[in-house]
């Protein structure tokens, strides 16, 4: 009976605690890492009798006079560490390790019962340090590239969580002002085992002599950027590449043609000349009328 009602408590006092409007603590941890959620708990009179630590529905640790209590199917298992020397000293802090993407937004409290030593009574159980974990990876591997043949620039960068925020900035040509540049395509991709995400983002950079890949994190506050300056000699100097090497492979088919041409004259050039000077000789001749023709 006595165990019944302590998980009733338990049930009730998560469901309430929101509304009661206790605000929980918001801590920043990086994926992989670990996080102290820290909990310092008032001493005389008031002795510990007992407490817990909950992650929403889900029991963590269990501390009873003296004594850990073991807590059955406990998914936490191996991934915590709580301080047993210091909880005489009201020290009831406990340490989450391998942080993943799917602890975000996760919300761990603890929920105490003392005895007062000057009343000698058992005070009402409560809660205490409510805490919030935001996770976040950065991406990793940012890539800016420019395409002259399609006016554009495309971003991409992986490994990071959550959804990065991404825009762009861009220099304008003529006016050197800064522009935010409005028009960009951005998709992202889930990791298929991290739960972690990848993005490729492209935009427009007509008219522009930089273009700036601008990657927000929302959950750690970090901002990576990366600029690349838009030379417009060198997008013509693609499109005159192809030009430049056929030039020069059709001068030397059109001088290969010339030399056979004029070798062929000079080998043919006086043979050619006396068919044509004999030709001429025939031709003026005069008839003489009553000759016979052969």
């Amino acid at each position: 009976m006595e165990n019944f009602l302590f998980l009733t408590n338990i049930s009730l006092f998560s469901v309430l605690a929101p509304i009661l409007g206790q605000r929980p603590q918001l801590l920043h941890v990086a994926v992989g890492g670990s996080v102290l959620i820290p909990c310092s708990l008032p001493g005389y009179p008031h002795n510990l009798k007992w407490f817990y630590w909950q992650e929403d529905e889900y029991l963590v640790f269990h501390w009873d006079g003296g004594k850990t209590i073991p807590v059955q199917n406990n998914k936490y298992k191996d991934r915590y560490q709580v301080f047993n020397s210091e909880f005489s000293s009201g020290n009831i802090s406990i340490r989450l390790d391998n942080i993943s993407p799917e602890d975000d937004q996760k919300t761990f409290f603890a929920y105490v019962k003392f005895y007062d030593e000057q009343k000698k009574v058992f005070k009402h159980p409560e809660e205490w340090c409510r805490s919030m974990l935001q996770v976040s990876a950065p991406y990793q591997d940012l890539v800016l590239t420019v395409n002259h043949t399609t006016n554009s620039a495309t971003c991409s960068a992986r490994g990071g969580y959550p959804a990065a925020q991404v825009s762009w900035k861009g220099l304008n040509r003529s006016s050197d002002e800064e522009l935010d540049l409005q028009d960009a395509e951005t998709f992202l991709q889930p990791g298929p085992t991290e739960k972690t995400f990848s993005f490729t983002s492209s935009v427009n950079i007509t008219g522009l002599k930089s273009v700036t890949c601008v990657v927000y994190n929302p959950h750690s506050n970090k901002t990576i950027t990366r600029t690349e300056k838009i030379d417009t000699e060198e997008g013509e100097q693609k499109y005159l590449l192809p030009i430049k090497i056929i030039a020069p492979v059709v001068i030397i088919a059109l001088i290969a043609i010339l030399c056979v041409v004029l070798q062929k004259s000079i080998f043919t050039g006086p043979q050619d000349q006396r068919k044509d000077e004999e030709g001429a000789r025939e031709s003026t001749q005069p008839s003489v009328p009553g000759s016979p023709v052969f």
